[in-house]
């Protein structure tokens, strides 16, 4: 499994790990079959992927498109089931289950880090 670390901004701590979906099918899927209670369920970040929908998602999510360089350019919290969200120029996409903590804003900058453990591989808007 591949995984990088997510840093929010100018926040040189990792916000929070994220693992990497970049197949077709593991892109369309995303959390689709998952349960908030499940305890394996994390953030994903899904590589080139400019749009994401929650059909047939049972909980709500939080969304964020980002664009190349690492700039958010489109966020949602608590994005209930049954939509779609879409950005101009968006080529990655993170979501998680819908909760507390550190999520990126309109404008910021997320970069990704390697995960060490996972041996993730270097892509777009990942720091040097």
């Amino acid at each position: 499994m591949c995984e990088v670390l997510v840093c929010l901004g100018g926040c040189h701590a990792p916000a929070f790990r994220a693992r990497v979906l970049r197949s077709w099918g593991g892109r369309l899927r995303g959390l689709l079959g998952t349960t908030r209670a499940d305890p394996s369920v994390g953030p994903v970040l899904l590589v080139r992927c400019g749009s994401v929908h929650t059909f047939g998602m049972r909980y709500e999510l939080d969304l964020a498109l980002l664009d190349d360089e690492g700039r958010v350019l489109a966020t949602r919290r608590g994005m209930g089931p049954g939509r779609v969200v879409s950005a101009h120029g968006a080529c990655l996409a993170l979501e998680r289950p819908s909760g507390l903590g550190p999520w990126p804003e309109v404008g910021e900058y997320v970069r990704f880090e390697k995960a060490e453990a996972t041996g993730a591989a270097r892509m777009p808007g990942m720091g040097a």
